[in-house]
């Protein structure tokens, strides 16, 4: 006995046609250069949202919310320190695809700070010595974007220089070449 197969209604068509738009549309977004402002407002929200998130076990602790989920954590704090720390670099990477305004890297860089200091010192992350430096840290942060940006003007520039050498070094041998040639010509 063969089964009747249904035909696709006009709302599964509709859907398929939708997710092939937003396909495209996310497609469009990932290869191209220039995005639109929205998408740049998505992006810089992904990139201050991962660092953020860094802290959302601190809001919840404010908020008295405590949870039995601690999937093998001492508490539901430490496992939503630990968990947000795996997912914030995901999403500054799908961030960063959506072409972010470049300040909100430093929301990021400071939370991180701040981060990288509890590691080393518990003591000093949440007082003003522990924001100065996360503050220094992001000055040096920006120091060093700066740096590498100067640098690799730098290299282009020397990398330009170079080919234009050999162009102009090609040039001059083809002339040299031609002259050489007119007066080795054997006149009859």
């Amino acid at each position: 006995m063969k089964l009747k197969q249904k035909e696709p209604t006009k709302v599964s068509k509709d859907l398929v046609r939708k997710a092939q738009i937003l396909t495209n549309r996310i497609t469009n977004i990932l290869t191209e250069e220039k995005v639109s402002f929205r998408t740049r407002i998505v992006g810089t929200i992904f990139i201050a949202l991962s660092g953020g998130l860094l802290y959302l076990d601190k809001l919840l602790i404010y908020l008295n919310f405590e949870s039995n989920l601690t999937y093998g954590f001492s508490n539901f704090s430490n496992f939503l320190w630990a968990f947000t720390q795996s997912v914030t670099p995901i999403l500054m990477i799908l961030g960063m695809y959506f072409k972010p305004l470049k300040f909100s890297f430093l929301i990021a860089v400071y939370c991180y700070a701040l981060q990288l200091l509890w590691i080393f010192g518990p003591n000093y992350s949440e007082s003003a010595m522990g924001h100065l430096f996360a503050i220094g840290f992001c000055i040096i942060f920006i120091m060093l974007v700066f740096f590498i940006k100067k640098l690799i003007v730098l290299l282009n520039k020397k990398k330009d220089n170079d080919q234009q050498f050999i162009s102009e070094a090609k040039d001059v041998l083809e002339i040299l070449k031609s002259k050489v040639l007119e007066g080795n010509k054997i006149e009859v």
